[in-house]
């Protein structure tokens, strides 16, 4: 009998504690067949109307931290919550296991589904960091656009029919007008915590990609063949 794999570490923000059980839930119901996950909490929040890139460099240090908490307690890898990857770049830095990003991860994800991928945020500045972050993942002509559902991320829960509806329409939209192939939520309050991906899927007529299952699943098969952060791309740093 194969040996039980180790669980795969989630950095959480800070929610309200009804916000926080969605978030986990629709994490472990992520996870493939016989991959546990355990939650790390870092001490601010992201859940706040107007996020921006100055949100995101407050964060990275926490994160960092959490991810050597998370080695240290025998993760066998590391995602921060969010598409926005917080973190990400700088905690490869402090850890061996491997540290992935539901944002990137997504986009490879949908890559493989078709070449043509429309992005759906949540409002006008995630479009702005989605701008910045899109190319250093490496996508650029493969973005057909990046449309956001003009609803903040605090008030999605609150009318989920409207969230839905603004989603369906903003992807129909760029299956129409530009020729999109994959639709890229870019943003998990939506997809997966809200809304199931595999619903928008059989409803807009496109794959619809959930990221934070692609993140998981993807650091489920690096533990497994016992990957490492490279050293040459992100040079040991003790904290």
């Amino acid at each position: 009998m194969s040996e039980k794999q180790a669980p795969i570490a989630i950095v959480l923000a800070q929610y309200p504690d009804e916000e926080r059980a969605r978030r986990e839930e629709a994490m472990r119901n992520a996870a493939p067949y016989g991959q546990d996950v355990m939650f790390v909490e870092i001490q601010t929040s992201v859940y706040v109307k107007g996020l921006t890139d100055y949100h995101r460099m407050l964060a990275a240090p926490l994160v960092a931290r959490a991810a050597v908490e998370a080695e240290q307690a025998g993760a066998a890898a590391v995602i921060p919550y969010g598409t926005l990857d917080l973190g990400i770049e700088e905690a490869r830095h402090v850890v061996d296991i491997p540290v992935l990003g539901p944002g990137r991860s997504g986009t490879h994800m949908a890559a493989n589904l078709g070449r043509r991928i429309s992005i759906i945020c949540y409002d006008q500045p995630h479009v702005v960091m989605f701008r910045r972050l899109l190319p250093s993942w490496g996508f650029t002509d493969e973005i057909t656009s990046i449309r956001p559902v003009d609803i903040t991320v605090t008030d999605m829960s609150k009318d989920v029919a409207a969230l839905r509806r603004a989603f369906v329409e903003q992807s129909k939209r760029a299956i129409e007008e530009e020729g999109a192939e994959v639709i890229l939520p870019l943003g998990m309050t939506m997809v997966p915590v809200l809304i199931p991906a595999s619903e928008l899927t059989e409803e807009i007529g496109v794959p619809v990609v959930d990221p934070i299952a692609a993140a998981i699943s993807m650091a489920s098969c690096l533990s497994a063949t016992g990957a490492k952060n490279s050293r040459v791309a992100y040079p040991r740093v003790t904290i």
